[in-house]
């Protein structure tokens, strides 16, 4: 199955062409297709792809715990941000 194309209609920006190119630059940035483009404009192995992915999640999830830590710690954002010599 197809995706759905990504249209702007005149209807809705009352006619104004410089209004839709807006709007429908918005919407391709919001559905992320300039994203893939990239992403697809060369060949990853398997393999990158899903190493790739392991290492996005784990960042995130270090990131998510270390907010929550400096969140249940009242000098913990604090802490975080010093200089250490």
């Amino acid at each position: 199955m197809t995706e759905p194309l990504v249209t702007v209609h005149h209807d809705e920006c009352h006619g104004d062409a410089e209004k839709m190119v807006r709007k429908f630059i918005k919407k391709v940035k919001r559905e992320g297709i300039l994203d893939e483009c990239r992403e697809r404009r060369y060949f990853k192995k398997p393999t990158v792809v899903k190493t790739e992915k392991k290492r996005n999640k784990k960042r995130l999830i270090n990131k998510v715990n270390a907010q929550r830590n400096a969140l249940s710690d009242p000098r913990g954002y604090l802490k975080s941000k010093r200089r250490r010599k």
